[in-house]
Protein backbone atom coordinates (compact mmCIF):
# COMPACT_ATOMS: atom_id res chain seq x y z
CA UNK A 1 0.00 0.00 0.00
CA UNK A 2 1.33 3.28 -1.13
CA UNK A 3 1.76 5.47 2.12
CA UNK A 4 3.72 8.05 0.62
CA UNK A 5 2.93 11.90 1.47
CA UNK A 6 1.96 14.14 -1.83
CA UNK A 7 5.85 15.75 -1.38
CA UNK A 8 7.40 12.10 -1.31
CA UNK A 9 5.53 11.36 -4.29
CA UNK A 10 6.88 14.63 -6.33
CA UNK A 11 10.35 13.86 -5.46
CA UNK A 12 10.28 10.09 -6.26
CA UNK A 13 8.73 11.13 -10.03
CA UNK A 14 11.24 13.88 -10.63
CA UNK A 15 14.35 12.55 -8.97
CA UNK A 16 14.04 8.99 -9.03
CA UNK A 17 13.30 6.64 -5.65
CA UNK A 18 15.13 7.05 -2.02
CA UNK A 19 18.84 4.81 -2.00
CA UNK A 20 16.69 2.81 0.06
CA UNK A 21 12.60 2.44 0.78
CA UNK A 22 10.28 0.31 2.47
CA UNK A 23 8.60 -2.60 0.21
CA UNK A 24 5.49 -2.49 1.69
CA UNK A 25 4.46 1.48 1.83
CA UNK A 26 7.23 2.97 -0.45
CA UNK A 27 8.38 5.61 1.91
CA UNK A 28 12.04 6.27 2.44
CA UNK A 29 13.83 4.15 4.79
CA UNK A 30 17.69 5.54 6.28
CA UNK A 31 19.92 2.96 6.08
CA UNK A 32 23.60 3.50 8.46
CA UNK A 33 26.49 1.07 7.75
CA UNK A 34 28.22 0.04 10.96
CA UNK A 35 31.62 -1.37 10.53
CA UNK A 36 31.40 -4.97 11.38
CA UNK A 37 28.06 -5.33 12.84
CA UNK A 38 24.54 -5.09 11.45
CA UNK A 39 23.55 -1.73 9.96
CA UNK A 40 21.39 0.44 11.53
CA UNK A 41 17.70 1.00 10.15
CA UNK A 42 15.47 3.97 10.40
CA UNK A 43 11.80 4.06 9.28
CA UNK A 44 9.02 6.53 8.90
CA UNK A 45 6.39 3.66 9.29
CA UNK A 46 6.12 0.58 11.40
CA UNK A 47 6.75 -2.29 9.19
CA UNK A 48 9.46 -4.55 9.61
CA UNK A 49 9.46 -6.59 5.90
CA UNK A 50 11.84 -5.87 2.78
CA UNK A 51 13.61 -2.78 2.64
CA UNK A 52 14.46 -2.24 -1.12
CA UNK A 53 17.90 -0.60 -2.79
CA UNK A 54 17.24 0.10 -6.40
CA UNK A 55 20.71 0.32 -8.27
CA UNK A 56 21.26 1.79 -11.48
CA UNK A 57 24.90 0.79 -13.24
CA UNK A 58 26.66 3.27 -15.52
CA UNK A 59 29.38 1.29 -17.85
CA UNK A 60 32.48 2.92 -18.96
CA UNK A 61 33.62 1.94 -22.71
CA UNK A 62 35.67 3.21 -25.65
CA UNK A 63 34.29 6.71 -25.13
CA UNK A 64 31.68 6.28 -28.57
CA UNK A 65 28.64 7.69 -26.49
CA UNK A 66 26.86 10.28 -28.31
CA UNK A 67 26.51 13.78 -26.90
CA UNK A 68 22.89 13.35 -25.98
CA UNK A 69 23.67 9.89 -24.04
CA UNK A 70 26.93 11.60 -22.10
CA UNK A 71 24.64 14.45 -21.06
CA UNK A 72 21.83 12.39 -19.88
CA UNK A 73 24.38 10.26 -18.04
CA UNK A 74 26.33 13.12 -16.18
CA UNK A 75 22.81 14.73 -14.81
CA UNK A 76 22.15 11.34 -13.59
CA UNK A 77 25.37 11.46 -11.74
CA UNK A 78 24.71 14.77 -10.47
CA UNK A 79 21.14 14.19 -9.03
CA UNK A 80 22.72 11.15 -7.69
CA UNK A 81 25.87 12.83 -6.34
CA UNK A 82 23.25 15.80 -4.72
CA UNK A 83 20.03 13.66 -3.52
CA UNK A 84 21.84 10.15 -2.76
CA UNK A 85 18.92 8.81 -4.53
CA UNK A 86 19.38 6.73 -7.64
CA UNK A 87 19.35 8.39 -10.98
Amino acid sequence: MDERTPYERMLWEKLGPPLYYCAECLRGVRVTPVEGDVPIIKRKCEHTGEIIAPRTAVCVGKGGASVGTRAKVAWSQVKAAVTGRCA
